[in-house]
């Protein structure tokens, strides 16, 4: 009886040594052993690889982006912050130091007042800071100058400081007694009228501060237009409603204003209505409606 012969063992010229032949029964064992451990060593030199790449090797590259940018805008705040305090730390010193105390005050704007009075009334400020100079200080200096309706202070570094003032513009003269003052719209006497001046004469009586016939008469005189206002000699208000003009060179008449409403209109009514008259003609104009003037001829 025949042996069954059996196949000659093929010969390995990969050089690699030959897995056994799996048998029937261990197959399905042996490759997912094999695969298990192929995965393992995968996962093992990726380890490894992400260590030798460092810390940032998992972060995306928009990530990466936004670190940097992150850590400029860090750097550059505190380049700020060192600037800011040093810029701060020198307004403080020159603030407590002499670097910029006061020495020479000067003074703008003024016409009436005296420079030297006004200088005087400061001598306080001397020696200040410029950057401390405090105008609550200068109003309480200037209060016993009641021409200044305003000011303003400028600083010139290093040690001059000045005063630009506003004076109070006259508006109207005013008889007191015997004696004719000037004042202005706030009904402040600003000084002696001198006669050359062409201010009208305002005929009120008591106090201009409290009298609400200067305050119709100021309201009139304020709303009228330049020319005329040059022209008028004297405004009578009796009241808010009633007021009445008297323009220069024009002795015999007088003209019915009203109130302060419609100022420019009742000028250009005016002006067209004593351009037909004389001068010396004894009439009145009435223009407190100048859509319907009126004028009035003889005795008034």
């Amino acid at each position: 009886m025949k042996r069954p012969q059996s196949k000659p063992a093929t010969r390995n010229t990969s050089g690699l040594p030959s897995a056994p032949a799996p048998t029937r029964s261990g197959s399905q064992k042996t490759i997912p052993k094999l695969a298990l451990k192929r995965e393992k060593n995968r996962l093992v030199n990726i380890r490894k690889s992400e260590k030798q790449k460092g810390p940032f090797s998992r972060i995306s590259p928009e990530a990466k982006r936004f670190t940097v940018a992150s850590r400029n805008r860090k750097l550059f705040l505190g380049i700020s912050l060192a600037s800011i305090g040093s810029l701060l730390l020198l307004v403080l010193a020159a603030m407590f130091t002499p670097l910029l105390a006061v020495e020479k005050i000067e003074v703008g704007g003024i016409n009436r007042l005296k420079e030297k009075s006004i200088i005087n009334a400061l001598t306080s400020q001397l020696g200040k800071p410029l950057p401390m100079v405090n105008p609550a200080d200068i109003a309480t200096a200037l209060k016993v100058f009641p021409l200044i309706e305003s000011f303003s202070i400028i600083s010139l570094p290093p040690h001059t400081l000045k005063v630009q003032i506003a004076e109070r513009q006259p508006i109207g003269v005013i008889s007191v007694g015997s004696t004719n003052y000037l004042y202005d719209p706030a009904g402040v006497r600003i000084g002696i009228a001198s006669g050359a001046e062409q201010y009208p004469t305002i005929q009120i009586t008591g106090e201009p501060e409290k009298s609400p016939q200067f305050k119709a008469a100021i309201e009139v005189l304020m709303a009228l237009p330049a020319d005329l206002l040059s022209r008028v000699a004297e405004i009578n208000a009796k009241s808010k409603d009633d007021v009445t003009l008297r323009l220069r060179g024009y002795s015999g008449q007088r003209i019915i204003w009203g109130d302060g409403s419609d100022s420019v209109l009742k000028s250009r009514v005016l002006d067209a209505l004593i351009a037909n008259q004389k001068k010396t003609d004894r009439v009145t104009f009435d223009v407190s409606s100048p859509n319907a003037p009126v004028v009035r001829y003889g005795n008034f």
